[in-house]
């Protein structure tokens, strides 16, 4: 799945978004007050684009892969979800970010 997570001038090519797995979704409420709501969350695995988010030369396309140091793990706003994002097997842990699969993602790469 596509989520923002900053600007556009984070991540390359990805303009602020990242590639994520999705683990679970849940909701919290406040039930002492009435006024909090309820808060509607996703607990993702976040996967780091390679390169810097840029396109691999070779091959076009954009690489993510499991992030080294193990801070993955985000819970966030479902607001915060974009979209789903379709993505390939290469190699060991590293994945291609299928971006020409729907016309809406190809508009917002490139």
């Amino acid at each position: 799945m596509w989520v923002q997570t900053g600007g556009e001038a984070n991540y390359g090519d990805l303009r602020g978004r990242v590639v994520a797995r999705l683990l679970a979704l849940f909701k919290i409420r406040n039930i002492l007050s009435e006024a909090a709501g309820i808060h509607r969350l996703a607990l993702v695995r976040i996967l780091n684009p390679i390169n810097g988010g840029r396109f691999h030369i070779s091959c076009g396309h954009i690489r993510v892969g499991n992030r080294i140091n193990g801070r993955d793990m985000r819970i966030l706003r479902i607001g915060a979800v974009i979209g789903q994002a379709q993505v390939m097997p290469s190699g060991k842990k590293q994945w291609i970010v299928n971006h020409r699969i729907d016309l809406r993602t190809f508009n917002e790469i490139y």
